[in-house]
């Protein structure tokens, strides 16, 4: 059950940053405006457990899914 809430919730992460950027993770496209670069990883709290879900960075701006993950703040 995890492994599969896992999955989802990056693949809804990945499709959000592709529709950001403009194209497909490593797709070429004259549309695109941003890349990918590389994964930021956090821990997602649910009642199944806590998941590893792997939030994309992109190299110019960012992207965060404020729909799932509370932004972390400095104390």
């Amino acid at each position: 059950m995890r492994q599969m809430l896992t999955t989802f919730i990056n693949a809804l992460m990945s499709a959000e940053a592709d529709a950001v950027c403009g194209a497909e993770y490593g797709a070429r496209s004259e549309e695109r405006t941003n890349s990918r670069n590389g994964y930021r990883y956090r821990g997602f709290d649910t009642r199944a457990g806590t998941l590893d879900v792997a939030v994309p960075k992109l190299r110019q701006g960012s992207y965060f899914p404020d729909w799932l993950l509370e932004r972390r703040r400095h104390a």
